[in-house]
């Protein structure tokens, strides 16, 4: 029986690892002994890993209400949902604050009932299942089979001449399910996720083996199972244990450092890896050039879930190897294969209430979160400047105490995929902080920050319909996500990247923002219009001096930007004024001193 062998094979693999199966096939058939060399050890130290969903839109929302039409294999789809929700719900860390089963309709409810439901249960968004159908097929085939006439000892092969061949009637039972999920929010009513889920199972059973076969019922309920697994892994997050993947200190690591290194590591081996990636972080501040920390902080984001911070790490961490390297390439091929599958990946959320008040300061007590973007390696026009402009800002942020994600030299699919995974981290956050830095451009009133992917990008219908990040639409998703305080800081505009017979058909500089999110403040590199300069340093005037002033303390957000627009006024003799719009209704400070 070809196909259960082979199954069988791949499971006991999976129990011994892939050294012991190895050691194994390598006695039994000595012919394979060379052929594959193991690359994992079998006892290495496994940690957590946190397996993003792959609807971010969809995980974002912790409180919920499951609702069925009346088809069995709905409801029990939606049954599976509920406990694996409520697993998640009583975990250590849990996931889901609400949680509820709701009724059984005849037929399909309309929209605006599912949304009305779900206000009056008091949850986020409400689960339709509809529609759920099994089937099953069998197909039949033969089989060769090869037995030896005589008895043999173990390992030797049968004679040539004993060796007998027949054929063998099999037969493959197929399951299948199928189910229709549709998740409305309740806030807006939208319909975040409309998909068929589909599950399958089969059975090889053959004429020589004692095998007992599933029936029908056994097919449906195996492929029911599947398809909730599957939808259990769109709309929410999972766990899985991986080897630990750690690299030894470095020469970036100074010697009297290298101690305080070891010991973040032990506690990595000891499997408290947020303790290991907390000491890390707290290294990596002052020793970025070093090669190791940036390669063990990607594998923390990675652990935790953070696919897009992992892979930016992973390739920084290239960068300063500037050389094949085994281990940050496997890493980071696996980094890219999840974003791939899954453009949209989930960061996980901090749930923690909004500590800000209407007519009070927020002065960094409760959660901040921050995006940094710098893109420079632009396929036409490239810049000099905003990565290392990124990465100064970043540093600065986390020396304040923001969650910061730096990303770098993003395409336009990973530039989208980080706003809105940046809109699910900012929920219920006091302050959440979107910085760029690139080329930006502006076409009838909207203003556009350029991906780097920007080659067929010559007409500004181009950048619209194909790639182009509309600042608007990140300002829609934090006005969904609702940090008490949002700021935006655009240090872009240094030059028009079209080519050069078409930069008449976008406006000069960046649009002026008419209105501001509510509760939040945007501010640009320079006025409505005009073009701000790349600087002749290592960093733009402009960055420059947004991150001296942001860490000062006891000043408000106002103040920063008044205190950064005199400095770049100063150095740039007023040829460059950076401006802002605000609506904030209360005093922010991002950082508070004692006196």
């Amino acid at each position: 029986m070809k196909t259960v062998q082979s199954k069988g094979l791949v499971g006991w693999a999976k129990g011994v690892g892939l050294v012991g199966m190895l050691a194994v096939l390598t006695m039994t058939a000595g012919c394979i002994t060379n052929i594959i060399q193991a690359t994992t050890d079998t006892f290495a130290t496994k940690v957590n890993f946190l397996i993003p969903a792959k609807n971010a839109e969809v995980a974002s929302l912790k409180s919920v209400l499951l609702v069925t039409d009346n088809q069995v294999v709905s409801q029990q789809v939606a049954q599976g949902f509920e406990a694996s929700m409520s697993a998640l719900r009583i975990q250590e860390r849990p996931y889901y604050s609400n949680l509820k089963s709701g009724p059984h309709f005849n037929g399909e409810p309309s929209d605006a009932q599912l949304v009305a439901l779900a206000k009056n249960n008091g949850v986020e968004a409400v689960y339709m299942f509809s529609g759920g159908a099994t089937s099953n097929k069998s197909l039949r085939r033969t089989e060769d089979r090869s037995t030896c006439a005589v008895q043999v000892k173990l390992f030797e092969p049968c004679p040539q001449n004993q060796q007998r061949n027949s054929k063998v009637g099999c037969v493959t039972e197929q399951g299948f399910a199928a189910v229709r999920l549709r998740v409305l929010r309740a806030a807006d009513g939208k319909s975040v996720y409309t998909n068929t889920l589909q599950g399958s199972i089969e059975g090889n059973y053959c004429d020589d083996q004692q095998t007992a076969r599933m029936d029908a019922g056994q097919l449906a309920y195996g492929a029911t199972q599947n398809a909730t697994a599957l939808g259990m892994r769109i709309v929410a997050p999972g766990y899985e244990l991986r080897p630990l993947e750690m690299m030894d200190a470095d020469a970036g690591v100074p010697a009297e450092k290298v101690k305080e290194f070891q010991a973040a590591v032990n506690f990595a081996e000891a499997k408290r890896l947020d303790e290991a990636c907390k000491r890390f972080e707290e290294l990596y501040l002052d020793h970025k050039e070093s090669k190791a920390l940036t390669f063990n902080i990607a594998f923390c984001q990675e652990a935790r879930g953070n696919l897009l911070r992992a892979n930016q790490g992973y390739r920084r961490a290239s960068e300063l190897v500037n050389a094949p390297d085994a281990k940050i390439d496997r890493r980071l091929a696996a980094t890219e294969l999840a974003l791939r599958e899954s453009p949209a990946v989930f960061m996980p959320v901090n749930d923690t209430p909004s500590l800000v008040a209407e007519g009070h300061a927020a002065v960094g007590n409760g959660p901040k979160v921050a995006l940094v973007v710098g893109n420079a390696r632009y396929q036409r026009s490239a810049l000099i400047n905003p990565v290392q402009d990124a990465r100064l800002v970043a540093n600065r942020l986390t020396r304040i105490g923001f969650d910061v994600t730096l990303l770098e030299n993003l395409d336009a699919a990973r530039f989208n995929a980080a706003t809105r995974d940046f809109s699910v981290r900012a929920k219920g956050a006091d302050v959440a902080l979107f910085y760029y830095a690139g080329h930006a451009l502006q076409a009838d009133g909207e203003n556009f920050l350029m991906p780097v992917d920007n080659a067929n990008m010559r007409t500004m219908e181009d950048v619209r319909d194909g790639g182009g990040v509309q600042l608007a639409m990140v300002l829609a998703q934090l006005e969904v996500a609702a940090p008490a305080v949002k700021l935006i800081v655009i240090d872009a505009c240094r030059d028009n990247p079209l080519p050069s017979a078409n930069r008449s058909l976008a406006g000069g500089g960046l649009a002026a923002i008419r209105k501001p999110p509510q509760g939040g403040l945007i501010a640009f590199a320079t006025s409505p219009g005009k073009v701000a300069e790349d600087g002749t340093g290592k960093n733009s005037v402009f960055s420059k001096y947004f991150a001296q002033q942001v860490g000062v303390p006891n000043q408000t957000v106002e103040q920063l930007f008044k205190r950064v627009r005199q400095a770049v006024k100063a150095e740039t003799k007023d040829r460059q004024e950076p401006t802002e719009v605000s609506s904030l209704t209360a005093d922010v400070m991002l950082v508070t001193a004692k006196p």
